[in-house]
């Protein structure tokens, strides 16, 4: 006994150990996820508010590609208006570096100390330095704002050989090029900075090779970046005390960046600030930064949102040590109870075989729970045997009213009882039984009864045959008027619950066309803004030429090389205009039908093909943040007599759920449309995309109503399911699928050219009412 208690005292403490180990892996593999999930959103996030900064540059660069002699006032104004110090206050300047001959250095130098166009002073101080004989020049010449910036005004980048390299590779390359790490002069605090900058030629000129841009090259528009206050704008500041930071300049993509980490090339660490590492949770991205590459490593700090929580673990382990304590005292008492028990079964079976010899039920009733009975009872109530020893007597008969007396109680009086009972069996069947009963011990009633049962079901099944026999036509006939009538009244409910079907279908469609119109709403604004955004800027510098240009008039001498080159720039500034308010006009007239068609919802005769482009056309801004490239196949003219709006609404549907969980981690998509008729004057479409697909499980449940895999992330579950409906009912069509993981879906559409009536449809639906 004392072996086995020992036993399952060690069994019982290997489980507890196993059960912490289990406890340990779960919260190592939730934290891992967690902070995984932190490090991904930080390099995504910083990713992101860097290429803002290199648009917002390009913005620049543009100006002075319709204008490559943008005076100071011009280049002040124009960064004032991009409000960048209240939008992204991470850069600490804005300047153009003006290419200079050394032939010219004088001239310009002078120049600039009487430009009184922003200071009526001018700047009788500036001075380039430092001081370097070479033959060409790159010379800071505005810096926004310059307070603050004084040092890097006149600052010749030719002196400084990371600036010189960094501005040689954009001027040849023609595209935004940043410095490796540096330390601004105009920042005293030493903290490591570096610059982005693009190249400036001037118009008209060819630049298809590198001697053709280093012959055109105006100057460069910069942004002065110190890491520092960038990253403040974006890690979240509860993230510092969770978890350091490090960047390093691994160096540029033509040199192979693969610098490894030194001190000389470190942008930003927060690691030394921080508390100490935990083991195992460190990892590192890849960031491209205008054609230099930087690497981010991620460390977990001790005590932060990552470290294990132990209490659980105590816990476990102190409950298993008890319970094993237990288990293994309960052992020792319960082999004790089984010897005791084994000795009391020899005789109690002496007992029960001359009671099992009856052919009737003997039993020994007491409080309402059947103490023992013989394997006579078990059989006529079909238990096996020993099963009905210790059940209620509740099992032997019908639930009873509320108050009502105990069928199986003694008569106080005469101290026994007789009489017959329907007895229930253990398979829900039932019995007549012919029951007598008499008291355990006469002078108390408390003590139970002994009761003798014999099954009389066959008497009474033949009493009952008879009856049953003279009723049977009538309860027939009453039955079969009952049906009728259910069955009528069953019609009556499914008819309307049909049209209540079909009013909440219609109503899930209209919500979800009117959502999806919003949607299409927001991209058009965004679309729109570029176009809209480019005419201002080129009407803008246009009054800026016209305005200098009545200067040189009103003053006289105006020669006709100056007249010429104000047309040639009116010209340009004319069509980048026109060309912009056109493609605005036509996004303008792709929405006004896509929109029409979506609301309305009327029937009309249309061409498939336009109504793709149209619907392509309004999602252009979206599917160009998903960096998604869209391909149409089809003919040239697609007739359909049938509803727009639905088909619209069917494309809208699948381009927002491809958007949403097709292509989430991947860095470019590709979506295609291909149109084209098949036989029955029917057409087929089918939308396919290469995103990460679905397995078999998700795919069976795609046309689920409110199935998602977004849920709380934008998705409702109805997207898919009302593409099924629109499809399968207003069309008159059919649709596919056909996915597997990391290969992508197709989407298979037939529908006939000429949909079916919707009017008869409805008649339908009346007279089902009626």
């Amino acid at each position: 006994m004392r072996t086995q208690g020992y036993l399952a005292f060690v069994v019982g403490i290997c489980l507890t150990m196993w059960t912490c180990v289990a406890v340990l892996d779960a919260q190592q593999a939730r934290i891992s996820a967690i902070f995984q999930r932190d490090a991904d959103k930080v390099a995504s996030d910083t990713n992101v508010r860097l290429q803002t900064y290199f648009d917002m540059l390009l913005s620049i660069k543009g100006a002075f590609a319709v204008n490559d002699q943008v005076d100071r006032a011009q280049f002040a104004h124009f960064v004032r208006e991009l409000n960048l110090t209240t939008r992204y206050p991470g850069f600490q300047a804005i300047q153009f570096v003006r290419h200079v001959p050394a032939a010219d250095l004088a001239r310009f130098t002078e120049a600039v100390r009487n430009d009184t166009r922003l200071t009526p002073g001018g700047y009788p101080n500036f001075d380039v330095h430092p001081k370097v004989a070479r033959a060409e020049h790159f010379i800071i010449e505005y810096t926004e704002p310059l307070k603050g910036n004084e040092n890097a005004f006149g600052l010749d980048l030719a002196a400084l050989p990371p600036h010189l390299a960094a501005v040689r590779t954009g001027r040849d390359s023609g595209e935004i090029v940043a410095t490796e790490r540096i330390i601004l002069v105009q920042d005293d605090t030493g903290q490591p900075g570096f610059v982005a900058r693009a190249p400036v030629y001037r118009q008209n000129m060819p630049l298809t090779t590198v001697a053709e841009r280093r012959a055109a090259l105006v100057g460069m528009v910069a942004i002065v970046f110190r890491v520092k206050n960038l990253m403040q704008e974006v890690i979240d500041p509860s993230l510092l005390n969770q978890m350091a930071f490090r960047i390093h300049d691994a160096g540029n993509v033509s040199d192979g960046a693969n610098a490894p980490y030194a001190a000389t090339n470190v942008m930003f660490d927060t690691s030394a600030a921080g508390a100490a590492p935990l083991p195992g949770f460190q990892t590192e991205a890849l960031l491209n930064v205008a054609q230099r590459h930087w690497v981010i490593r991620f460390q977990a700090l001790s005590g932060s949102r990552y470290s294990r929580d132990v209490r659980p673990v105590l816990v476990i382990a102190a409950g298993g040590l008890v319970i094993s304590t237990l288990i293994a005292a309960l052992m020792i008492a319960s082999r004790r109870s089984r010897n005791l028990a084994q000795q009391l079964r020899v005789t109690l079976d002496e007992q029960r075989a001359f009671q099992d010899s009856a052919s009737v039920g003997i039993a020994l009733f007491s409080h309402g729970v059947i103490m023992r009975c013989n394997r006579g009872m078990e059989e006529m109530m079909g238990y096996a045997p020993g099963e009905l020893t210790g059940k209620e007597t509740q099992v032997l008969s019908r639930p009873a009213a509320a108050g009502a007396a105990d069928p199986f109680a003694v008569d106080p009086q005469t101290r026994r009882w007789q009489g017959e009972l329907k007895l229930l069996r253990k398979d829900g069947s039932t019995i007549w039984c012919l029951i007598n009963g008499k008291a355990l011990d006469a002078s108390d009633l408390s003590k139970g009864g002994v009761w003798v049962i014999q099954n009389i079901s066959d008497r009474k099944h033949t009493e009952a045959a008879l009856v049953d026999a003279e009723d049977g036509l009538e309860h027939s006939l009453a039955e079969l008027e009952q049906q009728k009538a259910a069955v009528e009244s069953a019609h009556r409910d499914l008819s309307r619950v049909l049209v209540t079907l079909k009013q909440a279908q219609t109503n899930l469609i209209t919500s979800e066309k009117m959502a999806s119109l919003g949607s299409l709403v927001a991209g058009i604004a965004h679309e729109l803004n570029t176009p809209i955004g480019n005419s201002l800027l080129t009407a803008t510098a246009l009054a800026d030429m016209v305005a200098d240009f009545e200067r040189k008039y009103a003053g006289g001498g105006i020669k006709r090389s100056a007249l010429e080159a104000h047309m040639a720039d009116t010209r340009l500034a004319c069509d980048i205009m026109a060309s912009s308010l056109r493609r605005a006009g036509d996004l303008i007239t792709s929405f006004k039908q896509v929109a029409v068609d979506q609301t309305s919802d009327q029937r009309r005769r249309f061409d498939l093909c336009d109504l793709v482009r149209d619907t392509l056309a309004t999602y252009a801004a979206q599917l160009r943040r998903a960096n998604c490239e869209t391909r149409m196949d089809g003919p040239a003219s697609l007739l359909l007599d049938s509803y727009p709006g639905s088909v619209g609404q069917v494309l809208s549907n699948l381009i927002n759920n491809a958007l949403l969980h097709a292509f989430e981690g991947r860095p470019s998509a590709l979506i295609t449309i291909t149109a084209r008729e098949i036989e029955d004057d029917q057409l087929l479409l089918i939308f396919s995309d290469d995103g990460i697909g679905m397995p078999p499980k998700i795919l069976h449940q795609v046309f689920d109503p409110f199935f998602t895999t977004k849920m709380g992330q934008g998705g409702s579950g109805l997207g898919m399911n009302i593409v099924y409906n629109i499809v399968t009912g207003m069309l008159g069509g059919s649709i596919e699928l056909e996915s597997s993981p990391e290969h992508g879906t197709s989407v298979t559409i037939r529908i006939p050219r000429k949909a079916p009536n919707r009017e008869s449809e409805a008649a339908d639906v009346n007279m089902l009412l009626m």
